[in-house]
């Protein structure tokens, strides 16, 4: 059995284990293919690259108060997004992912390697993310996608009251 042992391994781990960082970015992926259009690449891409400067701009000592608080919402604002269905201009798409995805980078401090496995994993999230919404689009409904949205919101609501 292959293990994925130090930062490398360590950041591009961490989107599938920590279960906030896994339902913001398959909520991002899904809201990327919800939308269409070059959303579909654009708003992921986004997405990382704000976790990724987030991350960098706190190892550097910059604060971001309501972290925390600001990650639960982040998964109730997407997932809301995702379960109302709401297409926005592409535009409006990417600048949301990323705000969105800044509190996901935030809280994590390693080295290039783990940011390159981090920045990998969120990516690898966010294209199943993009996967799940064609896939349950074309073989169930829209509306299957809506219902992924509104788990990943209740999440958000959860973890915001505390509770997960």
């Amino acid at each position: 059995m292959m293990t994925l042992t130090g930062a490398f391994g360590t950041g591009l781990t961490e989107p599938v284990w920590v279960l906030q960082h896994l339902a913001g970015f398959l909520a991002i992926g899904m809201w990327a293919g919800q939308t269409g259009g070059t959303a579909v690449w654009q708003v992921p891409v986004a997405a990382v690259t704000a976790a990724l400067a987030a991350g960098l701009a706190a190892q550097t000592g910059i604060k971001l108060p309501y972290a925390a608080q600001g990650l639960a919402v982040s998964l109730l604002v997407i997932g809301g997004l995702v379960a109302v269905g709401v297409r926005a201009p592409v535009v409006l798409a990417v600048l949301a992912a990323a705000v969105a995805a800044v509190f996901h980078g935030y809280p994590h401090q390693g080295s290039a390697l783990f940011w390159a496995g981090c920045a990998g994993g969120f990516l690898l999230v966010a294209c199943g993310g993009l996967g799940l919404s064609a896939v349950l689009g074309q073989a169930v409904s829209a509306r299957a996608v809506q219902l992924c949205g509104g788990a990943v919101a209740v999440a958000g609501l959860l973890d915001l009251m505390n509770v997960i």
